[in-house]
């Protein structure tokens, strides 16, 4: 009878323990930024303030599975290409029609300048079977968002980094190159001293929740085009012109866009360079935005201070 009372006392102060240490959920987090701890019954949620803070790779440890909006990313997702200009160096078509899946996980949540944004991890399989992996950062309201991270590897890595400065976002997206090519363009050896290539380098700031294009220079106006020279038809095809790829055509004060801008970029919804051409108000689209991918108008969008009211 004593041997059973001893018994039963030690399976009690077990169970205590062990009730103990499943209510204490708090998760310190270790990183080079300000952390913020908060507890879950499940889940530990990172959030973290970025001060000044080089986004270049992936943390699995900030990765969580949560119930998200996941059509809702993919749409923003794609959209956020557009501040780049350039068409996408990777190729989605894999995914557009089906074949490959897109994997999207919550990642950490980050304070800028005292803002709060989500960030959303990407991922999928595309080439030769590579991983394909990006963080968007996206505002609570998920109308606005910006890669801040990309990088999938072919014949070399194709690579996007941010770096976070107080109120300003720089973004680079460059490549690195390992193999050097013979005249027809077959891989024909390793490449000693890596060769690499900035490809985009912009600046954004943060605007009421919107990310801003951000120019260094102040009071200017821009009238500048680059690229490849496209082909313009007339409807009868009789007559054509050449037009460049990508344009950009406005004013700039208080180092953002304002008033009305025309510009020429790749809008992944038409997977083509379109014209658009609207208004902007100290950084963020105002009013009717205008899209011509082949001449006439084929779709507008109303803003109300970078908040998109309605498409028609």
């Amino acid at each position: 009878m004593k041997h059973l009372k001893i018994t039963i006392i030690f399976i009690l102060v077990v169970v205590m323990i062990s009730c103990k240490k499943e209510n204490n959920g708090i998760t310190l987090i270790s990183t080079t930024t300000d952390s913020i701890k908060i507890n879950t019954s499940k889940i530990s949620v990172v959030k973290l303030n970025l001060h000044d803070t080089v986004i270049n790779r992936i943390d699995s440890t900030k990765i969580r599975n949560v119930e998200i909006d996941k059509e809702k990313i993919i749409e923003l997702y794609y959209k956020s290409f557009e501040k780049d200009y350039i068409k996408p160096i990777t190729n989605f078509d894999g995914i557009k029609t089906g074949r490959v899946k897109i994997g999207i996980k919550k990642y950490a949540d980050f304070y800028i300048n005292q803002k709060e944004f989500k960030s959303y991890l990407i991922s999928f399989d595309y080439e030769n079977d590579r991983l394909y992996r990006a963080i968007l950062l996206a505002n609570n309201s998920l109308d606005d968002g910006l890669i801040v991270y990309e990088k999938y590897v072919n014949e070399g890595e194709y690579i996007r980094t941010s770096k976070v400065k107080d109120n300003i976002i720089t973004n680079s997206i460059f490549t690195i190159e390992y193999y050097e090519y013979d005249r027809n363009g077959d891989i024909s050896g390793h490449l000693e001293k890596k060769d690499t290539t900035l490809i985009i380098k912009n600046k954004y700031c943060i605007r009421d929740n919107y990310f801003s294009e951000y120019f260094k220079k102040d009071n200017l106006e821009i009238s500048k085009e680059w690229g490849d020279k496209e082909v313009i038809y007339t409807k009868d095809g009789l007559d054509s012109s050449y037009v460049s790829l990508y344009n950009m055509k406005g004013k700039v004060q208080n180092h953002v866009k304002n008033g009305d801008w025309e510009e020429r970029k790749y809008i992944m919804e038409y997977d083509k360079s379109c014209w658009v051409n609207g208004k902007y108000v100290n950084g963020l689209k105002d009013g009717e935005w205008y899209y011509s991918p082949n001449g006439p108008v084929d779709k507008t969008e109303v803003y109300d201070m970078g908040k998109l009211l309605r498409t028609y």
